[in-house]
């Protein structure tokens, strides 16, 4: 018989009033690559409880060798309206986490190209990851198309991580 353990490190980071979640950092194994992945609305997980989204990120995640991930948000808002610092806030924790990433993935999924404030808020994200000369990626399904929110049915158990196209999005 053999037993293995493990410990998943969990750090979030809320507004003062926890109406906005800015980022969830996972850590399983700080010796491996780290990714931070961009999508669009910040979900359910918290500290303890992890959402759908979340559990694919980390299981698919440590299947391609990574041990460390922080998961940030187009849009943190959890309750409230957005306000001007909430905007803020969020893109300056992205900043901050761009430093710490070896790879961005962006997985914000087809719909956000569609959604008006969704393309700009993307379009100043990928100025400052452009800016750090950061690797950026995304999701492509095994049928060619990218840009996939880890949701995407056929994507659930298994991501192709391919390089992002470093074109501004338009609507």
């Amino acid at each position: 018989m053999k037993t293995t353990k493990s410990t998943i490190k969990t750090e979030v980071i809320y507004d003062d009033d926890k109406n906005n979640k800015y980022l969830i950092r996972k850590e399983w194994d700080k010796n491996k690559k780290k990714a931070l992945i961009i999508m669009k609305n910040a979900g359910q997980a918290d500290e303890v409880v992890q959402d759908h989204t979340t559990m694919f990120v980390i299981n698919n995640l440590t299947r391609l060798g990574y041990g460390v991930v922080d998961i940030v948000n187009l849009f943190p808002t959890i309750e409230g309206k957005e306000t001007k610092e909430s905007v803020t806030d969020n893109l300056k924790c992205i900043q901050e986490a761009v430093v710490r990433a070896d790879d961005i993935i962006i997985a914000v999924g087809k719909g956000a190209e569609k959604i008006k404030k969704a393309v700009e808020r993307l379009n100043m994200i990928l100025a400052i990851l452009l800016d750090k000369k950061a690797n950026i990626l995304q999701i492509e399904a095994n049928f060619g198309r990218k840009g996939f929110h880890p949701l995407y049915p056929a994507l659930k158990y298994q991501w192709k991580l391919v390089p992002y196209s470093h074109t501004v999005v338009t609507q």
